[in-house]
């Protein structure tokens, strides 16, 4: 499957390396979309077109950039591994927890 012109702007506009990742909001600004449709965009490349596309919460260098190498790739991970970890916790409580009335 190929890429369409909205893919292609957004990967455009990502750096290669997660040395000055892109942030959301600049992403908005950009493109003139919202935040829901980047990610939406973003989450296409990755999961139906197979692109690197990693992100890091570390403040100040928050922000979308393009996977590189090994390391970059476990830079991206750290934080989905965490909220697998915490959203599978959430569940488990949630389906054993007694309910009332």
């Amino acid at each position: 499957m190929r890429l369409d012109q909205e893919e292609q702007q957004l990967l455009r506009l990502l750096p290669h390396g997660g040395n000055h990742p892109r942030p959301l909001r600049e992403l908005v600004k950009l493109t003139g979309w919202n935040g829901r449709k980047v990610r939406a965009i973003i989450y296409r490349l990755i999961v139906v077109h197979h692109q690197p596309i990693g992100a890091t919460n570390q403040k100040p260098r928050n922000g979308y950039f393009i996977i590189t190498n090994d390391q970059e790739r476990q830079q991206a991970l750290a934080p989905l591994t965490s909220q697998i970890q915490m959203m599978t916790k959430r569940a488990q409580v949630i389906s054993s927890t007694e309910l009332k009335g």
